[in-house]
Parts: structure tokens; sequence; C-alpha cells
């Protein structure tokens, strides 16, 4: 099993990436092949930012890196106008993207479901994301 090959599913629409971590390479479909809970990603225009649990945790993917996400990172999202601006003091990552034209879409398109800068900013500090996101040892419950 290859470690840097991983399956994302888009926050917005119903599109599937594979990820291969150690080129950059990306594979963009339209049905799930993996059953399992694999991790989310945001792509527009040549922003690529993924979000996906390891067996230490949520790991980000930007830029062509991995980073740990932790709960006592600096994380600041300005949502005042229609290009948001999220931020990451100690990675000194800063992403500025356009509001999803999906929140309040429908009653699944809340600004949490489809905005997922605004996901991690949101939970990011929270137990119950820090378990979704992290993956057991084969045997462990």
């Amino acid at each position: 099993m290859n470690l840097d090959f991983i399956e994302l599913s888009n926050i917005e629409i119903n599109e599937f990436c594979r990820l291969d971590k150690s080129t950059s390479e990306k594979e963009f479909y339209n049905k799930k092949k993996i059953h399992s809970f694999t991790g989310l990603y945001y792509k527009e225009e040549d922003l690529f930012f993924a979000l996906y649990p390891t067996e230490s945790g949520p790991m980000m993917y930007y830029e062509g890196k991995e980073y740990p996400l932790y709960k006592s990172l600096s994380i600041h999202l300005d949502r005042t106008n229609d290009i948001r601006k999220f931020q990451i003091d100690e990675y000194k990552i800063f992403i500025s993207y356009r509001t999803s034209k999906y929140i309040d879409f429908d009653v699944w398109s809340e600004e949490e479901d489809v905005d997922l800068f605004y996901k991690i900013y949101k939970n990011y500090q929270k137990d119950e994301f820090v378990h979704k996101f992290t993956k057991k040892f084969e045997g462990q419950e």
C-alpha cells in the first residue's frame, strides 16, 4: 500500500481527487473509489488545499507540503467580503479565495459544509474534529 496516494472529496461539489503527495500530481474524477472517509479538498484555479486524517492527527496539504493541524495554531479567517482570507501564522500560510456560491444553496449547504477553510477555522480545536481526522492503527478501536 502506497501511503503517498490519498483520495479526497471536494468540499463544494461531487468531485473526487487522487493526490500523489510525493509528486503533487492530481487525478480528478466524479465517482468515489475508496468507500471510507479519506479527506477533503478545495481547489480554485492554481489553489489546491487538502485536509486529511493521519495516524498522528489532522494533516493539511498546501503547495506541495504537509502541515500538521495542531490545536495550538493561530488560525484566522476574514469573511468580510467576497474574497476571504485564511491565515495560519505559524506556517506563514496566507490564502485568499472566493466565497462559495453554494453557501445556503440548499438545506445541506451551510457555510461549514461547503467552505473548507471555515470548517477548519471553526473546528480545529475541538476534540471531535481531531478524532475524525485521526486514523487508527490496525487493530485499534
